[in-house]
């Protein structure tokens, strides 16, 4: 009865305000692409590649499943001057809901320049671009609406006697965003704003019901400090804004550099606080080029179905090509 409720609410949730909140991430900092469109080739080496996976709330029937994965590289390096430089990007996103009855895939390209706005390469500035096509597509047919509830359940064989015109949408999207860096021996910090969904494309599943997405507005901001030879501490912050929706997640972690080791091995512990929501314990691993990140989220809300049934586990993972002989230490986050 509880997951039956719950099920139903998530429903009401995505059928009537799908365009409330879009997926996200609670390791933000490990999902460039969707973080910030700037951050296209955002980093030191030829290409990089990101993949992210989130399973929320997996207690209750596996209502949320959110994965992505990304690629990005410099390009035209010969062309720009003074360490200037020009990046493309692909994406892709897809968020599962109820089981699988409704779901949601993004695949898009992005570009970024970035440009060093000082001689000995301190100051960086980074504008971003990003287009996506996205679908969106309901299993009308399997969803149990509040007028087939009986004493014994839902029962899918009673006419809900809604009437859904369309159920597979598709459109393109836009996203663009701002990054500033600044570089420093013993650390850097950094801040970033992006704005989604600028031509507020229209979406529903009524058909003349259909409404327009509100446009998402984000900052996000971080920085690295280095403690010592083999210590480092790293922070970060992300405030996001869609329609009346808004939330801010901050937090930071301490990363401690195998001594003695060849290569360069370290580990992270640390977490999150998401305002209102969730604590959010981190683990992270890096060995050379991969960065390995994997989080909890435990519910503080009032959304207490069940406190063992609100587990909503993430995993990341980032590879960077470089060369690690040019480079005094690895600075994961970016």
């Amino acid at each position: 009865m509880k997951n039956a409720k719950f099920c139903l609410l998530v429903f009401v949730f995505f059928v009537v305000g799908v365009q409330a909140q879009d997926p996200h991430f609670s390791q933000y900092f490990s999902s460039p692409l969707t973080l910030n469109p700037a951050n296209t080739g955002n980093f030191e080496g030829p290409f990089r590649l990101a993949s992210n996976f989130r399973n929320q709330w997996q207690g209750v029937g596996n209502p949320f499943n959110t994965g992505t994965f990304s690629v990005d590289a410099e390009i035209a390096k010969d062309r720009f001057q003074d360490g200037d430089k020009f990046a493309v990007g692909l994406i892709g996103l897809y968020d599962r809901a109820l089981g699988g009855k409704f779901n949601s895939s993004y695949v898009g390209a992005s570009v970024g320049y970035h440009l060093w706005l000082d001689q000995d390469r301190i100051h960086q500035l980074s504008i971003g671009f990003q287009s996506v096509l996205v679908n969106k597509r309901l299993d009308a047919f399997n969803i149990s609406f509040a007028s087939q509830f009986t004493s014994n359940g839902f029962d899918l064989n009673i006419p809900s006697n809604e009437i859904i015109l369309n159920n597979n949408i598709n459109y393109i999207d836009w996203n663009t965003g701002l990054l500033y860096n600044n570089l420093g021996e013993n650390g850097s910090f950094y801040f970033g704003v992006s704005a989604y969904h600028l031509t507020r494309p229209k979406e529903g599943f009524l058909g003349e019901k259909s409404s327009s997405i509100p446009m998402r507005y984000t900052a996000n901001a971080g920085a690295n400090k280095y403690l010592g030879e083999t210590g480092v501490l790293m922070g970060s912050a992300l405030f996001q804004k869609q329609g009346t929706a808004n939330e801010l997640t901050i937090g930071f972690a301490y990363g401690q550099y195998l001594s003695g080791a060849s290569s360069q091995v370290a580990v992270f512990m640390g977490g999150w606080y998401r305002n209102k929501e969730s604590i959010i314990p981190y683990f992270g691993f890096n060995y050379n080029n991969l960065q390995i990140g994997l989080s909890y989220d435990v519910v503080t809300s009032g959304l207490n179905l069940s406190k063992t049934s609100n587990r909503s586990i993430e995993l990341s993972a980032i590879f960077s090509f470089r060369d690690l002989t040019q480079q005094r230490k690895f600075i994961p986050w970016y």
